[in-house]
């Protein structure tokens, strides 16, 4: 009898005709509309901050694949994807070594030393994100007003200080971006134009994104309920933050997330409350970054939440 051998690779695994090239391309034409729009609130800062972060780390990355023998990758885009979303992270305020130094710790300890592409436990960006948070937290704390050099709170930090100040935000407002934050958070109708686009392209699947938000908006409507006086109403809480680009950009990244539909709407569920607790009770004004990046150390526990096999063993 013929022996037939199967070759397991790690994630992210090809769907169809798309190569990992193709894939990341595909983020990177959705991430565009969020990207200038940045640019078009906060100015040449921001194209400055995206553009010295995506050099950073394809440069980063094609140094040490030359170092080690290692076929160079910088053409499956991937490097640029990492250092586009980790721009989109930050606030346009901060200096020119930021994200030079954000981009080499995404790839170096987020990505490289764990082997590459398909085998790092946590997300590049975030990792990067939160060596930066915890380094320079007064930097990446820092924001303008659209159109201005004039420091001013995110919505979140305001309704930190004072939960009765979500009362002077125009919800239409924020949602076209009108308001302070990092560069590729700030306008929600962007952030879905992209999102529509890779779902469409089959890039992501909905499972992630909809628990996520759908946990967000669920929590949220609970303490709405409690009180509603020291809680915001559920639609500040989604187009506020990072949530609307967190669930569609970074907590589906496939290396990792889980792989079955169970395990990804636990995730996207369980994030979602994740975030809600971390806004209300913990030191961060957002929270979206912090959970998702706890979520991926819990992928391997999901993975395990494998779908029914069909049929069904009969005895002899």
């Amino acid at each position: 009898m013929e022996n037939n051998t199967y070759i397991v690779s790690m994630s992210p695994h090809i769907r169809g005709g798309n190569s990992i090239d193709k894939m990341m391309l595909t983020f990177i034409i959705a991430l565009i509309p969020t990207s200038l729009v940045g640019i078009y609130l906060f100015g040449i800062r921001s194209l400055i901050v995206m553009i010295i972060s995506m050099a950073t780390a394809v440069i980063v990355e094609s140094i040490i694949e030359r170092l080690i023998h290692k076929r160079l990758t910088y053409r499956d885009n991937h490097a640029i994807v990492t250092g586009l979303l980790l721009a989109l992270i930050l606030p346009p305020t901060v200096p020119w070594w930021i994200p030079v130094v954000g981009a080499t710790v995404a790839i170096i300890l987020g990505k490289m030393v764990f082997g590459g592409l398909g085998n790092y436990p946590f997300n590049p960006p975030l990792v990067a994100w939160v060596v930066l948070k915890l380094s320079w937290g007064e930097r990446l704390n820092l924001f303008f007003a659209p159109h201005s050099t004039e420091p001013m709170l995110t919505p979140l930090m305001a309704v930190k200080e004072d939960p009765s100040l979500f009362y002077s935000y125009d919800m239409v407002s924020l949602f076209l971006g009108d308001k302070a934050g990092p560069i590729g958070t700030v306008c929600g109708l962007a952030v879905i134009v992209g999102a529509i686009f890779i779902l469409y392209r089959g890039i992501i699947r909905w499972h992630i994104p909809i628990s996520f938000l759908f946990g967000v908006a669920f929590f949220s409507f609970i303490l709405r309920c409690i009180n509603p006086d020291l809680y915001p109403p559920v639609i500040f809480q989604l187009i506020s933050g990072g949530v609307l680009l967190g669930a569609f950009f970074i907590a589906p990244e496939p290396v990792t997330s889980p792989v079955t539909p169970k395990g990804m709407m636990l995730f996207g569920l369980l994030a979602g409350f994740l975030t809600m607790i971390i806004r209300m009770w913990g030191a961060d004004p957002d929270g979206t970054l912090y959970a998702i990046l706890i979520m991926n150390a819990a992928t391997p526990l999901f993975n395990y939440l494998k779908p029914k096999a069909y049929g069904r063993i009969k005895s002899a």
